[in-house]
């Protein structure tokens, strides 16, 4: 029976997670504003995703870490370990995902606002037609948008699910490890009981035996008196 780890990886997994949302969260944020018009708002969450992709890669590294010492140790069963591998190369894509999506959405995005000016002057030649048609354009990308958001969301919090299921999956667990550990202790002390109480039994018989060993020499000195008190009288 294997008993259950405690080393950092669910801490270390849980916060990679909720970091992987949170860049997910802020570059949906961040694809929703005016890319034409660039506010303080869209600045701040690039800086955000920026620092967020470098933190993220950092803890990585270090889950990677405690991942390779479960194994070289064998800290946990081979079902457990073979599922960090599988969580952590599923992590490992998604990090390459959010890059890839953050660096085409900033390439678009500048080259959306190096070609805003060609498009306006554009509309002013092009009249009210083509404006409209380019709004419905706008249009239905936004609302393809937000179904990649809300895939994405969605997605975010089926791998959430899946962290808190295998938590509780651990904590029942660790539950039951130490119910049986407390099974073990509690019959290892009655068998000490069992062994003390024959230890002692043990001991006064051979108390007994040594006490009625004593008394032989005595007996052996009072028939001696016994026959020269004969010998004497009969003499």
């Amino acid at each position: 029976m294997a008993l259950v780890d405690h080393d950092s990886w669910d801490i270390e997994y849980e916060g990679c997670e909720r970091l992987r949302h949170q860049l997910l969260v802020h570059l949906n944020q961040r694809q929703q504003l005016n890319r034409f018009n660039r506010t303080s708002k869209y600045d701040q969450l690039t800086a955000s995703i920026e620092s967020g992709l470098e933190q993220l890669s950092k803890d990585m590294k270090h889950l990677k870490v405690v991942l390779d010492n479960a194994i070289t140790w064998e800290t946990s069963p081979e079902e457990e370990l073979q599922q960090r591998r599988i969580d952590w190369d599923r992590l490992t894509s998604q990090l390459r995902e959010i890059r890839e999506k953050f660096t085409n959405s900033s390439r678009s995005n500048v080259v959306a606002a190096a070609s805003g000016s060609v498009w306006q002057d554009q509309d002013l030649v092009s009249g009210p037609g083509s404006s409209s048609r380019d709004t419905a354009l706008d249009v239905e990308a936004l609302k393809q948008r937000k179904i990649e958001m809300l895939e994405q969301q969605n997605q975010g919090l089926e791998v959430l699910s899946a962290t808190l299921s295998r938590q509780r999956q651990l904590a029942t667990q660790l539950g039951n490890e130490v119910e049986d550990q407390n099974n073990i202790l509690d019959n290892l002390a009655n068998a000490m009981d069992r062994v003390e109480t024959g230890v002692q039994r043990e001991t006064q018989s051979i108390g007994q035996v040594n006490r009625r060993d004593s008394t032989w020499g005595y007996w052996l000195v009072i028939t001696a008196l016994f026959v020269a008190i004969i010998v004497v009288v009969l003499v």
